[in-house]
């Protein structure tokens, strides 16, 4: 599950620097794949936290119950709120037939939602393996998670707002060439 998120939030930074039709193709596919995985690399995480909390730790337990629940909540929203949003771009890229991208398509590729979605919930894995180390009561779990969120609204901001920079930036010197 952690690769797949991994290999996704990669796939979709290799979709924001791509200035060519094809590589966004490719890298489209790839996200699309990996975040369909998502909900089934799920179980392999899931199964095994639910035998230790009817084995060894119980459900009375804050961090236990805030990281399942998390895991559960992330495992249903990924697939309803950025597959589709995946699916559109890798759609739009294959239909299209100019070698760089559409105003339309670097625009799916730079959706706030889909951003924020897949930035939030990577920061979210990170702050259930805080969790599960730390094991900090329900104020602590609450915290953390609420950080994790957060810093993943940060995270995304930050990687739209480089991309703008560069297409701006891009733009300027293709301008001031096209002069001479």
């Amino acid at each position: 599950m952690f690769a797949a998120v991994g290999i996704t939030i990669s796939t979709m930074l290799a979709m924001l620097l791509s200035k060519e039709t094809k590589t966004l193709r490719i890298w489209s596919a790839w996200a699309v794949k990996m975040d369909g995985l998502l909900p089934v690399s799920v179980i392999f995480v899931l199964l095994p936290g639910l035998y230790l909390v009817f084995s060894t730790w119980g459900w009375k337990i804050a961090w236990v119950n805030t990281s399942l629940i998390t895991l559960l909540a992330m495992t249903f929203a990924g697939p309803i709120i950025n597959l589709r949003r995946l699916k559109a771009i890798l759609h739009l890229a294959n239909s299209e037939s100019q070698p760089t991208p559409s105003s339309e398509l670097l625009a799916k590729v730079r959706d706030r939602v889909l951003w924020n979605t897949v930035s939030i919930m990577c920061m979210l894995l990170v702050g259930i393996i805080y969790l599960m180390t730390v094991k900090p009561g329900m104020s602590g779990s609450f915290v953390t998670l609420g950080i994790s969120i957060i810093l993943g609204l940060i995270v995304a901001n930050i990687l739209l707002g480089s991309a703008m920079k560069s297409d701006r930036s891009t733009a300027v010197n293709r301008d001031t060439t096209s002069r001479y």
